[in-house]
């Protein structure tokens, strides 16, 4: 039975079926069920085989933002190009091993503990094939003002630079006109 209070509230509904609250749903169980089979169609589920190539598998590593963990050397003598490159876009040091271990296990973290959200881009490859880590992902960028890091200097820079005005008659309110 309906409450008296939501009565009128859902007496403009017509999205609900009101078979159900005076017990006719059951009569009609039947037939809603032959209905619902004329619809579908019955057909057998069959996976397609997708080759794995070394694209896909970087695609993939790409949109879940895996951090590799393991750094082979490469031989950047194949390339004229990479010659031209400084050693350290080639290579990876022991202090950016570390750093992305630390970037990995903080990515797993953030995946389990949000795991509706995308994920967060923590290293990506450099154009030697290299994957190195994204500093600008974590640590927030430096303002020219550093006053306004607190609110107390936030505060001091609102008193010396804004100068409060009291309008003419206060209790009148401003209408835009259109």
């Amino acid at each position: 039975m309906i409450p008296v209070q939501l009565s009128t509230a859902i007496s403009n509904s017509e999205s609900i079926n009101w078979k159900r609250y005076n017990g006719e749903e059951e009569e009609d169980e039947e037939r809603y069920k032959y209905e619902e089979e004329e619809d579908f169609i019955e057909v057998e589920y069959r996976p397609t085989a997708v080759p794995i190539t070394r694209e896909i598998l970087q695609k993939i590593q790409r949109e879940l933002g895996l951090i590799q963990l393991c750094w082979p050397e490469k031989d950047i003598r194949k390339e004229v190009y990479l010659l031209t490159l400084p050693n350290s876009y080639c290579s990876v040091n022991d202090k950016e091993r570390l750093l992305l271990l630390y970037a990995e296990n903080f990515r797993r973290q953030f995946h389990t503990k949000y795991k509706d959200r995308k994920p967060i881009l923590l290293a990506c490859e450099n154009e030697c094939g290299v994957q190195k880590f994204v500093s600008t992902s974590i640590r927030r960028s430096t303002l020219p003002y550093p006053e306004l890091y607190t609110w107390q200097g936030c505060a001091k820079f609102v008193s010396d630079y804004i100068s409060y005005e009291p309008l003419g008659k206060e209790d009148l309110v401003l209408v835009r006109k259109t």
